[in-house]
């Protein structure tokens, strides 16, 4: 597997744990964060190949950042996160650039073939 790296950005801790070990598992580099801001600072520095976002994080709006990252980058590919499966946000999400929307808790397998089908191609 090339250098595929995963960016997951959840204020809630054990979602970030329960993504960050399952990815690595699977080959992948994962890095975290916990708010916006942070997730910003690494998209800019390690230039993740994916990107998990939530929706309600600490510092704000999950959807409206994934509108600005959509300017500011080429290509991002952002899989929105939810626990809140409400039909608006799913249809926002993907308007704005989303290739997916995935309602917590999700299924793991699920996860993967998302992951390897439309992202990877493996």
């Amino acid at each position: 597997m090339k250098n595929n790296v995963i960016l997951v950005v959840d204020d809630e801790l054990e979602i970030r744990a329960l993504l960050s070990r399952f990815l690595a598992r699977k080959g992948y580099e994962v890095f975290s964060a916990g708010t916006l801001s942070e997730g910003r600072q690494l998209v800019n520095e390690r230039n993740p190949n994916l990107i998990f976002l939530d929706v309600n994080l600490p510092d704000g709006n999950g959807l409206k950042e994934l509108k600005k990252w959509a300017q500011d980058f080429d290509s991002l590919n952002v899989i929105m996160m939810s626990a809140f499966d409400h039909l608006e946000a799913r249809e926002e999400a993907i308007k704005s650039g989303a290739l997916h929307f995935l309602s917590k808790p999700f299924n793991l397998a699920r996860l993967e073939q998302v992951i390897q089908k439309d992202i990877f191609n493996n």
